[in-house]
């Protein structure tokens, strides 16, 4: 039951960093809430972190902001593939289960060739299963995510108003 409630606290933390913490970073480089608010509804993950990237470079945002951004979106993506994995392995539905495999059927030995590949199958099945660790290091990510685009969205907000008006003074 632990990995089971892990992997919702996963997928929760990483909601909040794909539509509100991505929707902030949106707003800060576009006041246009109908826009934003269309790109939100839609456009996928992963079209929402190259229209950010984007924007920014179309708001003429900072070297140093565009490589934060950067190493943000990379992290992201990372992360995202790692929760389609999570998502798309059968074998965390039934989390609960503590022998993963039913004992041998009384009667004798399986075959050895049967033996071997259910072994391999034990195997398989513990390679593809997430441990609660890893689900906690991926949780922790999604919230450092949230927190790091929070302060990449204040920058932002602090840096464009001084583009507007150096744009409007040169103008």
């Amino acid at each position: 039951m632990q990995l089971k409630a892990g992997i919702g606290a996963f997928f929760v933390e990483f909601s909040k960093f794909e539509v509100l913490s991505i929707g902030m970073a949106l707003r800060s480089l576009s006041k246009d809430a109908v826009f934003v608010e269309q790109a939100e509804k839609l456009l996928d993950l992963e079209a929402r972190l190259k229209l950010l990237e984007r924007m920014a470079f179309a708001k003429a945002v900072g070297p140093s902001l565009i490589a934060e951004l950067d190493a943000l979106l990379i992290r992201a993506r990372r992360l995202c593939a790692e929760r389609d994995e999570v998502a798309r392995n059968s074998a965390t539905a039934g989390v609960d289960h503590v022998k993963p495999y039913p004992a041998p059927a009384p009667g004798g030995p399986k075959p050895l060739k049967a033996r071997s590949a259910v072994a391999r199958l034990a195997q398989m099945s513990e390679l593809l299963t997430p441990t609660v660790a890893q689900i906690q290091v991926y949780t922790d990510e999604a919230i450092e995510l949230q927190q790091a685009l929070r302060a990449f969205s204040e920058k932002i907000d602090q840096q464009v108003p001084v583009v507007g008006k150096q744009a409007q003074a040169a103008g």
